[in-house]
């Protein structure tokens, strides 16, 4: 019998850890936010995407060759790309900063960053669980906690735009909080899809 030649699962929990490295540092970012050192900081920011980049390719390449895998190929190929939107996606918060030209954060920035932190920080977990998914007792609860986690993240998101359009910001202003604020939303939004990719690759192998 043919022997699988590469630990995907390592693999993906290699990749998962360039996420939790980027809402390190964009926490970081946003928790001293100075708008003169985002040039710089954006710049370390992609060299972390473009490491997870690397990383999330070399899995690709892996596969392509590989005759046997734990789990089908396919299902392999949209976990791991899903992986790297999110890490994609913390990298585009910081653009965005430079982009809109954000020289104060709006409110509930913290908030949702302590989200997004708590989001990615499931999300690995219930990666460095999903070898084991033939026996989904312990693996199924850290995929609800990610998709609880992200319910969270909806609700301080739902109140920052409540806020934000109740208030009487100029119109550049409102414009740029909004995608900002829909930025960091979308990085919830992306670890509850790469759980929900996770459960159906448990479902359809038990």
């Amino acid at each position: 019998m043919a022997k699988i030649k590469n630990d995907y699962f390592k693999l993906i929990e290699n990749q998962v850890d360039h996420c939790v490295k980027a809402a390190d540092y964009l926490e970081q970012i946003l928790a001293n936010y100075d708008p003169a050192l985002i040039p710089e900081q954006r710049k370390k920011m992609h060299e972390i995407e473009h490491s997870a980049d690397l990383v999330h390719h070399d899995i690709t390449r892996k596969i392509a060759v590989e005759f046997i895998t734990p789990i089908d190929q396919e299902d392999i190929v949209q976990l791991v790309h899903m992986i790297d939107e999110i890490t994609d996606a913390l990298d585009e918060v910081v653009a965005e900063c430079y982009t809109y030209h954000i020289d104060k954060l709006p409110p509930f920035v913290n908030e949702l960053m302590d989200v997004i932190k708590r989001c990615v920080k499931a999300l690995r977990e219930a990666v460095g669980e999903f070898r084991n998914f033939k026996k989904p007792d312990i693996l199924r609860p850290l995929i609800i906690k990610v998709n609880d986690i992200e319910s969270d993240g909806d609700a301080v998101y739902e109140e920052a735009m409540h806020k934000l359009f109740g208030s009487d910001i100029g119109h550049r202003e409102l414009l740029a909080y909004k995608i900002f604020y829909d930025s960091l939303e979308n990085c919830c939004d992306l670890c509850e899809d790469a759980a929900d990719i996770m459960e159906q690759i448990m479902m359809k192998n038990t």
